[in-house]
């Protein structure tokens, strides 16, 4: 596998080497935090100066105390180091999943895809706690997230959009960056990887209004006034004003950025919504719509077993889950209309970037093989 850049370590500003404890760290503070954050209240860690001493690469080693209240400060959780047993636990299941890598095993009768809910089977003290391959699930995919949509926000905007936009191409055309990252993203997700390049493509294309909306969300706890001005000039009144109760909807969630990536999963994975378009090939059923299925089954179990962990009981759960689902699909009706406003606009289409223009491929829009090269090179 070849790696990616993840930017600096949030400790200590050397160069990380991968998301440790919930953080993007170098390989020294990763070791410093797993060795002295299990120690806390059977050993005293005490400044010498005022408290608050700088912590570089360089002068990491001087000062324990502030070194690990930084740990803390940026992010790095205890909860996540494991025992010996449980890094031995880990260490097999990747071995094991490295085998199923290289010797896939047979393809199973269509059928079969369709099996009871797994969470149907777990006993009420299974449901409050995520199993130690759930735990390492979440992490992948909290470093997934990293090093895609998070590493191209550093690279170009944290803010969406940057200004006030009057025409709809050139605000669009602004999250092309986005749009890519959020691809590299699912990709990343080996069910979603494992679907036919067709499918994958259905699959981005049906639900790119709704995973942008929910994508800013996971990147930003805040929405900017240039969102909210660019929506309330590029829009009717009434559709406006829908988007804005959408975004600030979504926006809700934001506590929970877990929560948010997981709806990301779960929503690319969705077969059985097609938004309106005139493209004949959107309308087809996927190549494989059980495949699809089965795949978003493991990440809705992970995603109910994340809520059972989270909350104090079953039934809060379930009144969590409803609003939940009432504001999703709130949300997707609001992206139905704003969808079909952008699809009457044949003009604007066809100013915009390649890829974000193929999210409309109408009979205006990829009309030369290049640029349809250039959007399927995304998902190949």
């Amino acid at each position: 596998m070849s790696s990616r850049p993840l930017g600096l370590c949030s400790v200590c500003d050397a160069n990380a080497v991968g998301i440790n404890f919930a953080v993007p760290t170098c390989a020294p503070c990763k070791a410093f935090f797993r060795r002295n954050a299990v120690k806390l209240g059977s050993r005293d860690y005490v400044c010498q100066q005022d408290g608050d001493c700088l912590i570089t690469y360089k002068s990491r080693r001087l000062c324990n105390c502030c070194r690990l209240a930084k740990c803390f400060r940026v992010g790095m959780q205890k909860s996540l180091i494991r025992s010996e047993a449980e890094r031995e636990a880990r260490k097999q299941l990747v071995e094991q999943n490295r085998k199923k890598r290289v010797q896939p095993p047979p393809r199973v009768k269509t059928l079969e895809l369709i099996r009871p809910s797994n969470l149907l089977l777990l006993t009420h003290s299974q449901s409050k706690s995520l199993s130690l391959s759930d735990q390492t699930l979440l992490t992948n995919i909290s470093g997934a997230y990293e090093r895609t949509c998070i590493a191209a926000t550093k690279v170009t905007s944290p803010a969406f959009p940057t200004s006030k936009h009057a025409r709809l191409h050139t605000f669009l055309n602004e999250y092309t960056e986005r749009q890519k990252a959020l691809v590299r993203y699912f990709k990343l997700i080996p069910e979603f990887d494992r679907v036919s390049i067709n499918d994958k493509i259905r699959l981005i294309r049906n639900h790119f209004c709704v995973t942008l909306t929910i994508n800013e969300a996971t990147l930003s706890s805040s929405i900017s006034q240039q969102l909210i001005d660019s929506v309330s000039f590029l829009f009717d009144a009434n559709i406006s004003a829908h988007l804005v109760k959408c975004i600030t909807l979504i926006h809700s969630y934001t506590s929970d950025r877990t929560l948010l990536k997981l709806l990301l999963i779960v929503k690319s994975l969705s077969s059985g919504i097609n938004r309106y378009r005139n493209d004949t090939d959107m309308d087809r059923i996927y190549d494989n719509t059980l495949e699809i299925f089965a795949a978003q089954n493991i990440y809705v179990e992970l995603l109910w077993k994340y809520l059972l962990s989270r909350f104090p009981s079953e039934v809060h759960v379930v009144k969590f889950y409803n609003k939940l689902i009432r504001d999703l699909m709130f949300t997707q009706r609001v992206c139905f209309m704003t969808e079909s406003h952008i699809n009457n606009r044949p003009n604007e289409i066809q100013r915009m970037e390649p890829l974000i223009q193929s999210m409309w491929p109408t009979s205006i829009g990829l009309n030369n093989s290049d640029d349809t090269d250039i959007h399927i090179k995304q998902f190949s």
